[in-house]
């Protein structure tokens, strides 16, 4: 067989079986699982406990899911990594939103720390972007590759405008930047002192946010 034929065939089987669609393509988001997308996950599962305000826990799955397409203000994570203003507002938008509810999810990957990055979907809405367009969390641009969905920057830009959430801050700082400036290099302005989860109530605050 030569190098003609051989191509022809091969170009034939990777049509019939992808659609033409590389078997890696993640194409934008709609109410469900992307064509070519293969997940061990369910497509329907039960939101647990909301982590913060781009990461949960649902039911049955051991790894963590972290919403893709965005970034949410960091939670607190200790001594010396303060929580960002706005984080508890997104953890609680996102309790109230998927907490115990039934979800869609749509996994095309997982990160380098196990979690599966997903489009997370309640009765049709676009979950991780409504998120964005409350104001309450930033369309991930650290990287061309975190952001799949153009219209999750749209959101952005609408919050943007309307002065929502983070955004009434005058100069507010991307999580990317955060755990840069503020957790590396120790310059944490407006950091808020938070404590995690506990049974008495989702997120406490312990010390008011400051200019």
């Amino acid at each position: 067989m030569n190098r003609t034929i051989l191509f022809s065939a091969l170009a034939a089987f990777a049509l019939s079986t992808f659609g033409g669609q590389s078997p890696l393509a993640y194409s934008r988001p709609e109410n469900g699982r992307a064509p070519g997308t293969r997940s061990p996950l369910p497509d329907k599962v039960v939101v647990e406990r909301v982590l913060d305000g781009d990461t949960v826990v649902v039911r049955g799955i051991k790894e963590r899911v972290r919403l893709a397409n965005i970034d949410a203000p960091e939670m607190s994570h200790g001594y010396g990594k303060p929580g960002q203003p706005f984080s508890v507002q997104a953890a609680r938008w996102m309790e109230r939103k998927v907490q115990g509810k039934a979800v869609t999810l749509r996994c095309p990957e997982q990160d380098r720390y196990g979690r599966w990055i997903c489009d997370l979907f309640l009765d049709g809405e676009y979950v991780n972007k409504e998120l964005v367009r409350a104001g309450l969390a930033w369309a991930n641009t650290a990287n061309r590759r975190y952001l799949r969905d153009e219209s999750v920057l749209e959101a952005q830009r609408e919050a943007q405008h309307g002065h929502r959430g983070l955004w009434e801050q005058r100069r507010p700082t991307a999580p990317w930047l955060w755990r840069q400036e503020c957790w590396l290099g120790r310059a944490c302005a407006g950091a808020a002192s938070l404590q995690a989860p506990s049974a008495r109530g989702p997120f406490a605050l312990v010390h008011k946010m400051h200019e």
